[in-house]
């Protein structure tokens, strides 16, 4: 999510989302970590916990979001049967939806871990980016098709 909101970002403060053209990425912005480092004044130090910090979080967040597909579908399969196990269903969709609140639980973890990395300034600089991004995907906002 964090690797999307920032991209999105950096298309948006650019200007060019809106007309459908992406931009070309110079060398600073390969990964989000560059954006980061620049919007926010991050030291090299700082930029390092936080890859480390999306690297730990996203492996955990593959596997759980693997660990979904394959329940859901299973549970697909189940549900078309000629004979369909409701117990078994019920067990199923209990068990994404018990993922779906651990997957949850992560990105605020990780949120409350990428905020003890910034000092005062960086992060009221990565609360208004953060709302910038939010504002960025709205519905209502993104370019027509």
């Amino acid at each position: 999510m964090l690797n999307l909101g920032a991209l999105g970002f950096f298309v948006w403060h650019n200007g060019a989302g809106r007309d459908n053209r992406p931009p070309r990425p110079d060398g600073d912005y390969h990964d989000v970590s560059g954006l980061l480092q620049k919007e926010l004044g991050l030291s090299s130090r700082q930029v390092e916990q936080f890859q480390d910090l999306r690297k730990f979080y996203f492996e955990r967040e593959m596997t759980l979001s693997r660990s979904i597909k394959e329940e859901r579908d299973s549970m697909n399969v189940i549900m078309f049967n000629k004979l369909t196990d409701s117990l078994l269903i019920k067990s199923l969709a209990a068990n994404i939806a018990a993922n779906e609140y651990q997957m949850e639980l992560m990105r605020f973890q990780q949120a409350n871990e990428l905020k003890k990395i910034c000092n005062p300034q960086q992060l009221e600089k990565f609360e208004r980016l953060v709302i910038e991004i939010r504002d960025y995907f709205r519905p209502d906002n993104l370019p027509s098709k």
